[in-house]
Parts: C-alpha cells; sequence; structure tokens
C-alpha cells in the first residue's frame, strides 16, 4: 500500500494552537481519561490496554483498503456494498467496522450502514497530517513484530528491530522502498504540524543562510523560507532524497531561495551557514553517535554560528504520554535512539564544541539553540 498523493501549494501550513492551549487540551484529556479509569473496574482497563495490538492492526486494515475513503466519497454504507467495492469479505467486514465503531472511529446507524466520523476522516487519503500513513507503517509487519518482541528488549535494552530483522531499521529502508516512502510521508506530516510552530518559536530573523541537515524534502526549511523573506536555505541530504525534494520546493514556490546539496551528517554537510538546523535527527540515535553527528556539523561552522535542534524534551520523570509514548519507540525500532531531556542536550552540545545558549520551548516540539565555540 503506497501513501496518498498529497499536493502542496504555495501557502504556509496552518498555525498551530497556542501553547497554553495545547497544554490545556491534554491536561484536560488526561484527566478525562484518568478519571473514566478510575470509574472503571481495573480488569476491564487492564483488558483494553491489552487489546492495543487489535487495534493497531484494524486501523491499519481500514487504511490498507481505504474504506475511509469508500465512506467520504459514497457514505453512508452498509457492510455488504463496502465489502463489493473493496473485494472483501461482507461478515468480517461488518464485524471490523462495528468494532471500530464502539470504539469511536465511525458511526454506525441504526438501519446497519456505516459514515465516516470526525476521527476517520483523519484517515481518509491526501490529508496533510498524514495520519492514514502512519496507521499503515505502525501496523506494517516490521514494526508490529519489532514490538511483540518487547521482552526481550526489556531484558537488554536493544532494538527489537534489529535483533528481529538482522538490519537497522535504515538498513531495512534501503532495502523496502515501499516502506521507506511510508516513513517519510509520516515524517511529512509530523513536520508539516511542527513547521509553523518552529517558524514562530525561533527568531530567525537573525540568520540569513540556514542549513537543514537531514531535511528530507524540505517540508520544514520551506516553511521557514516562506515565512521570513531574509533566510535562505541550503537542504542537505542523501543523493537520492535531495532529488525527490525539487518537486516539493518548487511547488511551494521556493526552489529559487534553496539550494540542494547532497551530504550525510555522517560524513560531511556544507560550509558557508551561519546556522545549521536539525529536526528529530538525534532522538534517533546514541549519545556517542549523537556527538558524532553534532561534531561533523561543527567541523562545517565558523565559532559564533548558531546550531538549532528541534526536538521533544522529555525528562525522566515526565509525565507527557505522547512524549514518553514516541521514548519507547525510538528504543524499539532505533539503535539505542530516546527522547532526551534539555539537560541530555546541554550535555551533548558541550561534549560538540558548541555552547548552550537558548531554549524554546512547545508542548509538540522544542527548539534548542547552540553556539558553536
Amino acid at each position: 500500500m503506497k501513501p496518498s498523493r498529497l499536493d502542496l501549494g504555495k501557502e504556509t501550513f496552518p498555525d498551530a494552537p497556542p501553547a497554553f492551549a495545547i497544554r490545556m487540551v491534554i491536561a484536560l484529556r488526561t484527566f478525562l481519561h484518568g478519571l473514566a479509569d478510575r470509574l472503571t473496574p481495573a480488569e476491564i482497563v487492564v483488558f483494553e490496554r491489552a487489546t492495543g495490538v487489535a487495534q493497531t492492526a484494524l486501523l491499519g486494515a481500514i487504511c490498507a483498503y481505504d474504506i475511509p475513503d469508500l465512506l467520504e466519497e459514497r457514505g453512508p454504507l452498509d457492510a455488504k456494498a463496502i465489502a463489493e467495492a473493496r473485494g472483501l469479505d461482507a461478515d468480517a467486514v461488518h464485524r471490523t467496522l462495528r468494532a471500530a465503531a464502539n470504539m469511536g472511529i465511525f458511526e454506525m446507524r441504526s438501519d446497519g450502514t456505516f459514515a465516516n466520523s470526525r476521527i476517520s476522516r483523519t484517515l481518509v487519503s491526501g490529508k496533510l497530517s498524514r495520519v492514514r500513513e502512519w496507521a499503515l507503517y505502525f501496523s506494517s509487519r516490521s514494526n508490529a513484530s519489532a514490538w511483540l518482541d518487547y521482552g526481550k528488549t526489556l531484558e537488554d535494552g536493544k532494538s527489537a528491530f534489529t535483533r528481529l530483522h538482522g538490519k537497522t531499521v535504515w538498513e531495512w529502508f534501503d532495502e523496502h522502498q515501499d516502506e521507506r516512502e511510508m516513513f517519510a510521508h509520516c515524517m511529512m506530516g509530523m513536520t508539516a504540524r511542527d513547521a509553523p510552530v518552529i517558524a514562530k518559536l525561533y527568531p530567525f530573523g537573525e540568520v540569513e543562510r540556514l542549513c537543514d541537515v537531514g531535511g528530507g524534502r524540505g517540508t520544514l526549511l520551506s516553511e521557514i523560507v516562506m515565512r521570513h523573506p531574509n533566510v535562505r536555505g541550503v537542504l542537505c541530504d542523501g543523493e537520492g532524497v535531495i532529488a525527490s525534494a525539487r518537486e516539493l520546493l518548487e511547488a511551494r514556490g521556493v526552489l529559487d531561495r534553496i539550494d540542494l546539496v547532497p551530504g550525510s551528517f555522517f560524513e560531511k554537510v556544507p560550509s558557508g551557514c551561519d546556522a545549521y538546523m536539525m529536526k528529530n535527527i538525534l532522538h534517533d540515535w546514541d549519545d556517542a553517535t549523537s556527538v558524532k553527528i553534532l561534531q561533523v556539523i561543527r567541523a562545517a561552522m565558523k565559532p559564533g554560528h548558531k546550531i538549532i535542534l528541534c526536538e521533544m524534551l522529555v525528562d525522566r520523570l515526565s509525565r507527557d504520554v505522547f512524549g514518553t509514548q514516541a521514548d519507547l519507540q525510538m528504543m524499539i525500532a532505533c539503535e539505542d535512539g530516546r527522547e532526551r531531556s534539555l539537560e541530555d542536550f546541554q550535555r551533548l552540545l558541550s561534549e560538540s564544541a558548541f555552547r548552550f545558549t537558548r531554549v524554546f520551548p512547545f508542548p509538540t516540539v522544542s527548539v534548542i539553540e547552540g553556539e558553536a565555540i
């Protein structure tokens, strides 16, 4: 199953709600979930948690057969009509969508038909958030099977993905281009959500030439350039990724303001920029590898130039549900990857010839700034 096509125009991405509103919504959601759990017999709460793998598989399957798209185009429909349109078994479809409706994903009507709900509409193809692609990626055999080997990771603290598949997730992607493409779209969706936040959080008015290291197809860099006319960008990633970035940057109308330079944060990145940015790179790696990456970037910089790290901040006693769950994905799928605290990033910067200067916190992504010394 391939990612759905996403057409990006020359408009900036929608702004995120203010930080206080996000914190308030998350706090309210956490409180209500906790209240529901306290009012529910503990055995039922545990049963619901234990069936999480079933929910992941269900979401992946309904997305693989584009059932939300069908309901958006032709719904409401009964299971027989859905099955005929998608070549499925009608009884299995009804039972699946009935369960999904009871989870709040679809709407089940009294006449036996099903319709999209607010939740299932996020799974329709072509959404900027790429939620459909997230469901497909998390339910993929390679990722799901790694999670099923969690117990061994609990024993040795090592990546289940590497142990199970005999290669790192990045090596796996090199051999399975369909999954690599799906993962790239997941990252694009996450970045589309975070890009307006980063573009407003950090004072890019102070930057003239910004290099996005490991910047993929330029989703974040293009947003920053669109919002800050003073910035000229350099997009640095592997040759194949750089080649595919041209279409996105041209569609967003910024190709003439962004130079495409192949490079690797393990080997060499282009010099001549007064700021270097990385988003969600270091959380994929252990401390030693993260320091090596930072040192490669430092080698391209002059003293006083800035490094900008865009990452989640998760401290040891964090109560952030999303951050702590993301940390587990890093542990299972990556090579000793982890989400880190501000103190962790300060230490990594210090060990890589940088001085920590500022932090711009936000509930979904924070910006940590360092200065080359």
